[in-house]
């Protein structure tokens, strides 16, 4: 699925699965905040969440600073998504302003977690077939036989 919108992330098509092997993401990567930044989806090695994240935070600086969640170079708004996650849990998506969209895979509850941005800026279409779950920033990419 994920190759199928590579044209979405000129700056790469990547995979991660969780350490417990319940969830493999797929994100593709544009860099906009830094154009040398570390590609998606993103893994907490010491939480085991993974992320794939599209859009961007716009006040994700002050909030890692309020929140004492460092963020090195080559870092961004979606690294603090992450370890927000890891240290706050779902209540740190009340903190962020911006549009955005993620898949959120944590491991210690064995729960995947989609959500986006208030007012729906960015896309985030999702089927249930059978036992699996699809979901996608464009509908045609789950709309296929044989996921």
């Amino acid at each position: 699925m994920g190759l199928s919108q590579n044209y979405r992330g000129p700056d790469g098509t990547l995979y991660a699965a969780s350490p417990d092997g319940r969830a493999v993401l797929s994100m593709n990567t544009l860099l906009i905040v830094d154009p040398q930044a570390l590609p998606g989806p993103y893994l907490d090695r010491s939480s085991g969440v993974v992320l794939a994240f599209n859009g961007e935070i716009y006040n994700w600086r002050q909030q890692a600073r309020s929140w004492g969640i460092p963020v090195g170079e080559r870092e961004t708004d979606a690294h603090l998504v992450l370890r927000a996650w890891a240290k706050l849990g779902p209540s740190c998506l009340n903190g962020f302003d911006g549009m955005f969209a993620l898949a959120l895979y944590d491991p210690r509850v064995g729960k995947l977690f989609l959500a986006r941005d208030r007012p729906g800026g960015k896309p985030l279409y999702w089927r249930l077939d059978g036992g699996g779950l699809a979901f996608a920033s464009e509908v045609t990419t789950i709309d296929w036989r044989g996921f």
